[in-house]
């Protein structure tokens, strides 16, 4: 106790397996989000591009 008390910057071991534990979990949801949305947004941008009202010539 007396080393923790001394050096308030070190954390407990469990501690940090759990901000482990949840960056990953959130870099494979931002992973997931992009492999998901990327290939959408795509699709859609190339939509509005090639619809013929949105190109300027109405």
């Amino acid at each position: 106790p007396d080393q923790v008390a001394q050096n308030p910057t070190a954390l407990p071991k469990h501690i940090l397996d759990i901000w482990i534990i949840v960056l990953i979990i959130l870099a494979t949801i931002l992973i997931m989000t992009a492999l998901v949305l990327c290939p959408a947004t795509a699709v859609i941008i190339y939509r509005v591009r090639t619809h013929p009202t949105h190109n300027g010539i109405v």
